[in-house]
């Protein structure tokens, strides 16, 4: 891939009202605001759950240890993945291995090197506001939105609700048909909290180098100083329905990854 700062018009970033939303049993109406470049972000209340999934349950990995996390401060995560569209907008080079999605789409097959200097730009871009990439804690926090199953939706994930394979598929589930390739950022129904796709459709690129979890409660966990592979989450159009569990752990040995961002206000 050729990569190529493009520099479109700044524009000032505006606030929209959010969606109403369920969070913790009740309805809530949490701050959003979009950037110049089209990218809504949620803010993230602080809060405490269980990372993981307990050694019983279905589709559970060794890699899952079930274990308190504290997020101790709220946070504003992108509603979608990063967009083509979004990504073409600062760099000149195909995001993705299927143009003709479209830039609706996610960006995917990207490394982690890459990811990194989009981060960069964006954030010079944007004097507000500086990103980064999810902690693999805060984004299993995000796509859990309050919920305790291998899914937001539950126990089973089907093809109405994410776009993924049901060739495999939780004991108990309906299987169904392979995914053709991957879809729109927002064609499904957000969880409780306002997120969109994060269970299937691209594999999404956390900031955590992958390793074992540690035991017991942890606040605001950050991963290994040091790995081989980063982390990532949600699964995939082209991976089963087992793999898109909230829980699920997976190493980015290849490039197949996408990616969602954490804006920081500068005011913080």
């Amino acid at each position: 891939m050729f990569l190529r700062l493009l520099i479109p018009p700044r524009r000032s970033c505006a606030f929209a009202g959010a969606l109403l939303l369920a969070g913790y049993g009740h309805a809530v109406e949490p701050p959003q605001f979009t950037n110049a470049l089209g990218m809504t972000f949620n803010r993230v209340p602080a809060g405490t759950f269980s990372m993981g999934s307990a050694t019983d349950a279905p589709g559970h990995e060794p890699d899952e240890l079930l274990h308190e996390v504290v997020i101790s401060e709220p946070f504003w995560l992108q509603s979608t993945p990063v967009t083509r569209g979004q990504w073409l907008e600062l760099v000149d080079g195909m995001p993705s291995a299927f143009p003709e999605c479209g830039d609706e789409c996610p960006v995917d097959g990207l490394r982690w090197t890459w990811v990194q200097w989009y981060i960069r730009e964006l954030s010079e871009w944007d004097p507000d506001h500086d990103y980064r990439l999810p902690t693999e804690a805060e984004w299993e926090y995000a796509a859990r939105a309050g919920t305790t199953g291998p899914y937001h939706t539950g126990d089973c994930l089907g093809p109405d609700q994410a776009n993924v394979s049901g060739t495999s598929v939780l004991s108990g589930c309906e299987a169904f048909p392979r995914s053709s390739g991957p879809r729109p950022v927002a064609l499904y129904n957000p969880n409780p909290w306002g997120f969109y796709g994060m269970s299937g459709n691209t594999w999404e690129m956390c900031a955590d180098w992958y390793g074992p979890y540690g035991e017991g409660r942890v606040v605001d966990p950050v991963g290994p100083e040091e790995g081989e592979y980063k982390v990532l989450r949600g699964g995939s159009w082209h991976f089963s329905a087992v793999h898109a569990r909230v829980a699920n752990r997976f190493m980015a040995r290849n490039d197949i990854a996408g990616f969602r961002l954490v804006a920081v206000p500068e005011a913080e």
